[in-house]
């Protein structure tokens, strides 16, 4: 399921309009490296350090962890980008990373999967490091993106020949008896339905909103589908007063 959701990621290159935003982070918080919390199989960090690599921005490295890892898919993932992702073999929970795993860190499509507590509970852990986090979700409970959500399984379809390494039972579940195809149109539909608002992020970091982080809020709708994200990383100096801690983009 999740080599299938990456094959997707790739062949869409959904996340390819957050680039800049990240980038923009990334340089505004002097971080060279990032943390991927919740990584599955691998995320869309392969275009995305490629797209850094190709547009002469600073050189960024990655390193992939997640609660359940994917030792294969990460492994491939890292042979593929030329040393720029590595990755962490042992289970990461995304609200208590170890001290010794440092850099900025990033959720991609995964928050709909952790409660509000949860994703509070992430977001105090990261403030607890003095580290930036950004948090994108292409999963929104709105019209568009639902209908959009029928045309994964779809992609699933045309992509799965090209995953490697081959697998004879990959073929079996996803054409004879479709049982990939199928679980990614619910996957899909259970994210949209249970995705965070702008609204719900912008309870999320309320109680932040005086500390000495800059946070960023907003949806990005010039890709396939529009991606919110809430991007927050420390600033120097004493906390900002309420309110004028964050801007919405």
């Amino acid at each position: 399921m999740t080599e299938a959701l990456q094959a997707v990621w790739e062949m869409t290159n959904a996340y390819q309009p957050i680039a800049p935003l990240l980038r923009e982070a990334l340089a505004a918080a002097g971080a060279t490296h990032v943390l991927d919390l919740c990584s599955g199989a691998g995320g869309p960090w392969i275009q995305l350090s490629r797209h850094m690599r190709d547009s002469h921005c600073f050189p960024v490295t990655v390193c992939l962890t997640d609660k359940h890892p994917n030792l294969d898919a990460f492994a491939r993932a890292s042979l593929n980008s030329d040393a720029r992702i590595n990755f962490h073999p042992k289970p990461v929970n995304a609200a208590r990373v170890p001290a010794g795993l440092t850099g900025f860190r990033t959720i991609f499509s995964s928050a709909h999967h952790l409660s509000a507590d949860e994703l509070r509970n992430v977001l105090a852990n990261a403030l607890a490091g003095r580290t930036g986090i950004a948090i994108f979700e292409a999963s929104q409970c709105e019209l568009r993106t639902l209908l959009s959500v029928l045309c994964v399984p779809l992609l699933g379809l045309l992509a799965t020949p090209r995953i490697r390494p081959f697998r004879w039972s990959r073929l079996f579940w996803t054409y004879l008896i479709p049982i990939v195809p199928f679980t990614l149109l619910f996957d899909g539909w259970m994210s949209c339905l249970r995705s965070y608002s702008r609204e719900d992020f912008e309870d999320l970091i309320e109680p932040h909103s005086g500390a000495a982080y800059r946070w960023r809020l907003g949806i990005e709708r010039s890709g396939l589908v529009p991606i919110t994200y809430l991007i927050g990383y420390p600033v120097k100096g004493a906390g900002l007063p309420a309110g004028a801690a964050w801007e919405a983009g």
